[in-house]
């Protein structure tokens, strides 16, 4: 775990937020697809439900999975997840301090080595 400032703490939280913007906008974009195959009349109405229903619950399940029950001591690590996923960007954290900057870089750096 790594203890952020209240200055991080904020910066983390936006990021977050905008995180977590992303992935809803994702989920609607797969939903959309879903909705367009059916249509065009790739898809009959309870396949095109019932597949539409498995996108929209997987993608709610992995937006659960990394910001339901988020507390302070998950905040570096959700963001240097979601800089990492591609949702943000070394914009978005550029005021971190230089220790939570170096921290998540070397959770980013372990993530691709370990890919």
């Amino acid at each position: 775990m790594f203890d952020l400032t209240k200055k991080d703490k904020k910066i983390a939280r936006i990021a977050i937020d905008k995180g977590l913007d992303v992935e809803y906008k994702l989920g609607l974009e797969k939903a959309e697809k879903m909705i367009a195959e059916w249509r065009n009349g790739k898809l009959n109405n309870k396949d095109a439900y019932l597949k539409l229903y498995r996108v929209v619950d997987k993608h709610d399940d992995q937006i659960a999975r990394r910001y339901n029950s988020l507390r302070g001591s998950r905040y570096l690590i959700t963001v240097a997840n979601i800089l990492y996923d591609g949702y943000i960007t070394e914009e978005d954290v550029k005021d971190f301090s230089d220790a939570a900057k170096e921290q998540m870089n070397r959770w980013i750096q372990f993530w691709k080595s370990n890919k």
